[in-house]
């Protein structure tokens, strides 16, 4: 988790971005995640060799403002094997992707690589002709590439009436998707959201184009329905392959007359309304297997954004966990925490990370994170480092010395040296007098100063 955020990084492509990369691009680069250097990055470009160190020498030197690194600590170079970190004889060592490096390694995208309390990540990206890279925006968090890339495109398409299909695995932010389009459009409507698999099958037609009133048994009132809600904004259709398909030659309609008529009603009323839909399931699939219509799956993906899944983005970790950390007031977390955070596979995308970091600022109580406040699925990706050797704690005193009985010379000895020979603590502990106390001292021969 950087000090500060991360910029994106300007191309020698002769084109301005904002109008688009004019041939598809590869690009490599190395991100400090975490670190007082945070935000700092490099272009790795082939025949140069970039050094990252306390003080680097040569033309490819990165400085890091970081005192537990060495002076020259790690590099990166291209080779016949692919892109390749070196450790150059740090003291404190160079750790890739969760392992301490002997010689040298050949990374890839998405790699983490551990310079003292220095923690950076490899991107390397193949970026689309045409692609735009936008920074970061209210919505959509992250400062990886294919974010980026990601928002120029969203960008692109927004202010047309194009229905768009987001895709993408559970819990990788398909509504901020939405919401970021609708943000983008200018429409002054609202933007409303629908689980369409939350819907009741019997109440969906009536949920998406109203009713009016006694069309069905219990509908004393007419409602609108999401569609009119809708009309002049953005209506979101999330898990939009899990409706009824009896329902679906009715939405079908909707979106090509652009008008709705409620359940029970004769009249169609009129609304303008730009769909985005979401789902997990595969609808080529669902065409073919006759469970969702053809017609309006073409209708649909119109324009087809696929959300890359958290491990993908792995720089994107930090950013969003940063801000998850911002809105719980934590300020401070170890390089420990940011690497293993990075290090893991986010099965469950942004949505698990939320929860891991819930879970972190409850444990950790308003002090800075530490290894022991995470998981242990993901402290385990760190192997043994920092953690301290398990000391056997001594049993509680009560369990061989009894408060209630009068002790003999063992115990007595056991008592004493619990308090370190201190006879106000030693007669609270028996609840006698320290006369008494003093009297069983005599008895064993036993002289409290020497157990202080």
């Amino acid at each position: 988790m950087g000090d500060q955020p991360v910029s994106t990084v300007e191309f020698a492509t002769g084109s301005d971005r904002a109008d688009g990369l004019p041939h598809a691009l590869a690009v490599s680069r190395v991100v400090c995640a975490h670190g007082p250097s945070g935000g700092l990055q490099a272009v790795l470009e082939k025949g140069r060799q970039v050094v990252f160190g306390r003080a680097p020498e040569g033309a490819g030197a990165v400085p890091l403002a970081d005192p537990s690194t060495s002076r020259q600590h790690a590099s990166l170079e291209w080779a016949e094997t692919g892109l390749v970190v070196r450790d150059l004889g740090s003291k404190n060592g160079t750790w890739v992707d969760g392992v301490k490096l002997e010689g040298a390694v050949t990374v890839r995208d998405g790699s983490v690589i551990r310079l003292g309390g220095t923690v950076l990540v490899v991107e390397s990206v193949e970026l689309q002709k045409g692609a735009k890279l936008l920074p970061a925006s209210s919505e959509l968090w992250g400062d990886s590439l294919l974010l980026q890339q990601l928002r120029g495109e969203l960008a692109t398409v927004a202010p047309s009436n194009l229905p768009v299909l987001v895709l993408g695995e559970t819990g990788v932010g398909k509504e901020r998707v939405a919401a970021e389009l609708h943000r983008l459009s200018g429409r002054k409507g609202a933007l409303v959201p629908v689980n369409c698999a939350a819907i009741a099958p019997h109440l969906a037609e009536s949920e998406l184009f109203g009713h009016v009133a006694g069309a069905f048994t219990g509908a004393q009132r007419a409602s609108e329905g999401v569609f009119v809600a809708a009309s002049g904004g953005t209506l979101f259709l999330d898990e939009v392959g899990e409706l009824p398909l009896d329902l679906q030659p009715k939405l079908l309609r909707a979106l090509a007359d652009g008008e709705v008529r409620p359940v029970g009603g004769s009249r169609a009323t009129k609304v303008d309304v730009r769909v985005v839909a979401a789902t997990l399931r595969d609808l080529t699939q669902a065409v073919a297997e006759r469970t969702f219509r053809e017609d309006l799956y073409s209708r649909l993906q119109a324009w087809v954004v696929k959300v890359p899944p958290l491990r993908a983005r792995r720089l994107d970790v930090a950013t969003i966990g940063r801000r998850l950390l911002e809105k719980h007031g934590v300020k401070e977390v170890s390089a420990d925490v940011a690497e293993a955070l990075l290090l893991h596979d986010w099965r469950f995308n942004v949505r698990e990370l939320e929860q891991v970091i819930s879970v972190c600022v409850v444990k950790a109580a308003g002090a800075k994170l530490r290894r022991d406040h995470l998981p242990a699925a993901l402290s385990d990706r760190l192997g043994t480092r920092g953690k301290e050797s398990a000391v056997a704690a001594p049993p509680p005193l009560e369990l061989s010395v009894p408060r209630d009985a009068q002790p003999d010379a063992e115990a007595l000895t056991r008592a004493l040296t619990h308090f370190k020979g201190n006879v106000v603590e030693l007669a609270d502990y028996f609840g006698k007098d320290r006369k008494q106390v003093y009297r069983w001292l005599e008895r064993f021969g036993l002289d409290p100063s020497t157990f202080r």
